[in-house]
């Protein structure tokens, strides 16, 4: 029985944590080595919540300032005992057999870097969020939605609730702490993929994410965070190839935040990209000298996995499916050339 460790990643959950912990405590079929839950700086009764209910049962590891979660998901990582640890946000709760699934991948295929299961809407349960991703050329996710028998490997998943191979992760990462919002987890996850260390997906795992969905928050990070992501692991002769498909969807994505009145935020998160070059140059040099996976296999022009406010409303959702089919046309005119 595998021992495992689990992170919960705490800011102000006070809502959501009794039934988040339960569900930790009941995994099925793997031994808890620890429940560990590392807190952001929370200004809410989360914490006298967890002393009260599970005393004795949950070690919390509280940080005084809230940098996002990624410093606190490296926590966790460097003070967990057991070889893997579940890493995963305060409103994620596990069905019981959650963890067993992820563990039983780890052992058929030892070389895996992260495992996820498939992630629903708790307010809809049968509704798929994640279930694995793909990367599309132009800088977003392509999210699987459809259930596969057997465990499938992804380019990147969601740590929102994902088995991570403790050493691997350590190793070739950790998170990179200068991301806030936005492809903070991805990142880790991806690096992981094109390094030898292939992310897997188990549709029978399934857990439930108590939040909505993607929301247009925090754009000039979103934006950022975008940039220094192709910027890090594109190969140049990816990124060249790519450029015209990249600015072509950042130019209509720019469209979409000016008429949403965030075209400032959206113009100071590519100054900001531009200025992070010097150091994206550095993390770059550090990622290629282990990426050993070719841009061939990680990429792919499928559909775009667009914000909640595109497809609430038709004329949005017309044009975002106009979008992707001029983007998958260009996709298919490069990808010969892609190695």
């Amino acid at each position: 029985m595998r021992r495992i460790s689990f992170g919960i990643i705490n800011y102000n959950g006070e809502p959501s944590l009794v039934p988040v912990i339960e569900s930790v405590l009941g995994q099925q079929g793997v031994h808890v080595q620890e429940v560990l839950l590392v807190n952001n700086a929370s200004t809410d009764g989360s914490l006298e919540l967890v002393r009260r209910q599970f005393a004795g049962r949950v070690r919390i590891i509280e940080l005084a300032e809230n940098h996002g979660p990624n410093p606190a998901r490296n926590v966790a990582l460097r003070q967990a005992a057991a070889d893997l640890v579940l890493i995963m946000d305060n409103d994620v709760v596990l069905a019981p057999d959650y963890a067993a699934r992820l563990a039983a991948v780890c052992d058929a295929h030892p070389e895996a870097g992260a495992v996820t299961g498939q992630i629903r809407f708790h307010a809809q349960p049968d509704r798929i969020q994640y279930n694995g991703a793909g990367l599309h050329y132009a800088g977003e996710v392509v999210v699987n939605r459809v259930a596969h028998d057997q465990p499938f490997v992804v380019a990147t998943v969601s740590a929102g609730a994902t088995l991570f191979d403790r050493a691997a992760a350590l190793d070739l990462g950790p998170f990179d702490e200068t991301l806030f919002f936005g492809w903070e987890d991805g990142d880790l996850t991806f690096r992981l993929t094109i390094c030898g260390r292939p992310c897997y997906a188990v549709s029978q795992a399934v857990c439930w994410h108590m939040a909505d969905g993607r929301s247009s928050r925090w754009v000039r990070l979103q934006v950022r965070n975008r940039w220094q992501f192709l910027m890090k692991y594109y190969d140049v002769r990816t990124f060249l190839l790519a450029l015209p498909g990249i600015l072509f969807y950042q130019g209509c994505a720019g469209l979409f935040f000016l008429l949403k009145g965030q075209g400032g935020a959206a113009a100071l998160g590519w100054w900001d990209a531009a200025r992070s070059i010097p150091a994206v140059r550095a993390q770059r040099r550090a990622v290629f000298r282990r990426k050993c996976v070719p841009d061939s296999r990680t990429l792919s022009g499928g559909a775009l996995e667009l914000p909640g406010a595109v497809q609430d409303k038709p004329a949005l959702r017309l044009a975002g499916r106009c979008l992707g089919a001029v983007l998958g046309g260009y996709w298919r005119l490069i990808r010969p050339f892609i190695r």
